[in-house]
Formats: structure tokens, sequence, C-alpha cells
């Protein structure tokens, strides 16, 4: 009997210890048995690393990784660094995952995309049942991706919603960038997006996102750090699709990504000049 691809699962752990145990139990609970489980305790000042430690005692898969608090970047670069998969998958640790997520999700992989991803739902019922019949699978060339990624339609600037391909993280070095604390998902994804070849998005809700009032992006985010994270987020996509060719194309949708925020924020020095050329463009369009 051949043996299924191992799916390394990465869970970054900080201050969940509210939210921890039903993580985890709808990973174990997971129907795809072959599974290696990361969690990563980020230095959590709670009672989430001894959670963990309690979890790894229990299922032989799980393995943690305690390490000083370094944000969440640098916790999920931890976990694919100690990874052994041929998958890998992510999840933040205050959400949950339906029993046939990565089931259905490795299908779609082994029928040669390098890339495939499911719909989320903000509930806290588990609750989504997969099937071939129960929705219109989409396919994806990279670029026809990254047109969807930019627009945020299909492929949306997540993680946590899709699977991987270790070889192609591995083989390009690429893993979460220090420089971009917020929307560090955006940046992984293009750049994994630069390699493959075959994306599969699915319309079946598998992830369950919880607002989580503790979260990194509730309690870490402020209308300044937005203003930076967006700046360098532009810069970076810029010069790939620049690269690309495409950069033209997707320009609208870029100066649009900087000007949303630019009446509510207003930022100053080196940025003000960005903003102001952004600004210029769409008023230029508009006549």
């Amino acid at each position: 009997m051949t043996q299924l691809p191992l799916i390394s699962v990465i869970v970054p752990v900080y201050k969940v210890e509210n939210y921890l145990d039903c993580c985890v139990q709808s990973i174990v609970n997971q129907t795809y048995s072959n599974l290696e489980i990361l969690l990563i305790d980020d230095g959590s000042p709670d009672a989430s690393g001894a959670m963990c430690d309690a979890w790894a005692e229990k299922d032989s898969r799980i393995r943690v990784i305690h390490q000083e608090n370094a944000g969440g970047g640098a916790a999920r670069n931890a976990g694919l660094d100690a990874a052994r998969g041929e998958r890998i998958a992510f999840v933040d640790s205050d959400d949950y995952i339906a029993p046939d997520c990565y089931q259905y999700l490795h299908t779609l992989l082994e029928e040669g995309a390098d890339i495939a991803e499911c719909d989320f739902v903000e509930t806290e019922r588990n609750d989504a049942v997969f099937g071939t019949d129960a929705g219109e699978i989409s396919f994806y060339t990279p670029l026809e991706a990254m047109r969807c990624h930019i627009r945020d339609t299909a492929f949306r600037q997540l993680i946590w919603n899709k699977l991987y391909r270790r070889d192609l993280l591995v083989d390009h070095q690429i893993q979460f960038t220090s420089e971009v604390r917020w929307a560090e998902d955006l940046v992984f994804n293009m750049q994994y997006l630069e390699y493959a070849n075959v994306l599969v998005s699915i319309p079946e809700a598998g992830y369950y996102y919880v607002q989580n009032p503790q979260s990194i992006c509730h309690t870490q985010i402020n209308p300044a750090s937005i203003v930076q994270n967006k700046i360098q987020t532009f810069r970076y996509y810029k010069d790939l699709y620049t690269r690309l060719g495409m950069y033209e194309e997707v320009r609208p949708q870029l100066y649009k990504f900087l000007v949303d925020i630019a009446e509510s924020t207003y930022p100053s020095g080196p940025f003000k000049k960005i903003i102001e050329e952004a600004k210029e463009y769409w008023k230029n369009r508009k006549e």
C-alpha cells in the first residue's frame, strides 16, 4: 500500500489558551491522518506553551517548538525549517478547520496542482462538508492567479486556507519576511506564485476564521504601522510585477491599494511622495 504524502501543519501559538484546544483538536481529527503537527510556542506568556506540551503527550504526530517571542512570521519560519512533510499547511491557533479539509486539498495537489485553496467562513460551527459535486473548481495559471491576487478575488491574500508543495518552498528559499509584520501572507504568496504552474481554488468552506480580540491584528496593528507596511508591500509588488512585465496592467489596483488609506491616515516624510503619485494617477484616469 502506497504511503500518503506527509502534510506538515504549522501552527504559531501565542496567547491563545482559550482557543488552542479547539484548533488542535480539529487538526488531530482530520480524515487525512498522515500529518505532522508543529506547534510553535512563540514565547506565549499564558498557559498556551504548557497546553502544547500536553497535546504532544496525547498524539505522537505533534511536535512542539518553544522559542522566545519573535512574531508570527518568525514562528512560521521555525516551523518551515523543522517541517519534514511533502506538503505544507498553516493554521492560526485561534481558528480551526473542517474534518475533510486536507483530504480534499491533498487530492487536488495529487492531480497536479502546485497550490490548492478552499474558502473560509467566520463561524464557530464545524459543519463544512467537502465533495466534488459541491461547487465549481477553478483552475489558474500563475499570471491569472496574480491578477486575481492583486484584486483580492480568487486566491485571496491568505496562507491558512491553502496547501503548498514543500519542494517549491525549499528550492526557492521562500519564507516569511521580517520587513513586513502586517500582511506577511501577501508577500509569501506572491513569492510562491512566481514558481507555481497550476493553481486550484474550490468554493467549499474548510477553514473557520475566529475573530479573536486578542490576536495580533487586533492588538498590535495601528494606523501608522498599516501605512508603513502598505508602503513596503507596494514596493515589493511593484518590483515583482515589473519583473513579470505586468506592472502597467495592475498599476490601478496597486495605487488603489495605497489611496484607500490616504484619507484616513495620511503619511508624511518619505511616504508622502508615493501617495501623491498614486492620487495624481487616479485623478488623471478620471479626467
